[in-house]
């Protein structure tokens, strides 16, 4: 959640410790300075105008100024991360060798995967600039300094490509590029949606929640999404549907009442349709490992 840099700082890092289902209350915006983080363990939907992602264990987020966003958890995994914070000027040096257009392509992608043998590397930025940020070390800034400007090249140089997804695939993350941008109230519908899935809220309830009459808000919910709004209520119940098939020993009719489903045949019909596969044959392809002892 992007509280505000106190005045007098142009950097900082937190270590952060969150419950797992912590969610950020409302739609927030960064005004002067840009965020990068390496998310330690935790499953996180972030959901911004222009797209909606899925940040997951050892990848690498980034948010620039000025783009409104809301997270809210995919998982029960408890959600640690280090949070770094920077104005500008703190990477000027960068900056002034490179131009200012190499901040907009680093952070162009606004999640970041890497190869596993990479990974410890990315991390091992964070680790050292979480200590040193904490002790009383001669020339602190400047070596902090030095060691952002190397991250953020590190992450430019190394990171994956991100190709644009009608849907999130659950182990490598992935991104969803909306229609057109999404407008505030839109973006708290889905919100709503992604929090009550379970209890599978109709269309009348999440456009009175939005201010809007039923009619209107189905027809902004899809030239906005480009979806009806009944079916981007099933693509959000049958992905939570994959995530328990990839990261739980619960079974199938578990699974179907978690999400909302009365019926383990109402669940199997419809994540065929989306998958091409029944849900046990979607686990048994991904290779699924019990995360349980």
């Amino acid at each position: 959640m992007p509280f505000p840099m106190p005045a007098d700082t142009n950097f900082s890092i937190v270590k952060r410790s969150l419950a797992s289902d912590y969610a950020m209350p409302t739609l927030e915006a960064a005004s002067d300075y840009y965020e990068i983080g390496y998310q330690i363990s935790g499953d996180r939907m972030t959901i911004t105008p222009d797209c909606s992602f899925a940040l997951r264990a050892n990848m690498v987020g980034t948010m620039p100024p000025y783009i409104y966003h809301r997270t809210l958890p995919l998982s029960d995994v408890p959600y640690i991360s280090y949070l770094v914070k920077f104005r500008p000027e703190f990477v000027r040096p960068l900056t002034d060798a490179l131009g200012q257009n190499v901040l907009d392509e680093i952070y162009s992608q606004l999640f970041n995967r890497f190869a596993p043998s990479i990974r410890s590397r990315i991390l091992l930025y964070f680790q050292e600039m979480h200590e040193l940020f904490e002790s009383n070390s001669f020339f602190k800034d400047f070596r902090l300094q030095c060691m952002l400007c190397d991250l953020l090249l590190a992450v430019l140089n190394n990171r994956l490509p991100n190709d644009a997804a009608d849907g999130m695939h659950q182990n490598t993350g992935g991104q969803m590029i909306h229609k057109t941008p999404l407008s505030p109230s839109i973006i708290d519908a889905i919100y709503y949606m992604e929090q009550h899935y379970q209890e599978t809220p109709s269309l009348e309830t999440v456009a009175q929640l939005s201010g809007y009459s039923a009619s209107h808000f189905s027809r902004l919910f899809h030239a906005q999404l480009g979806k009806p709004y009944s079916e981007y209520l099933t693509r959000i119940r049958i992905r939570h549907a994959q995530d328990l098939l990839l990261n739980t020993k619960k079974s199938v009719t578990e699974i179907a009442l978690e999400t909302g489903y009365l019926h383990t045949g109402n669940l199997s019909e419809q994540f065929k349709q989306q998958t091409g596969m029944t849900p046990l044959q979607y686990r048994k392809a991904n290779a699924y490992t019990p995360a349980l002892p």
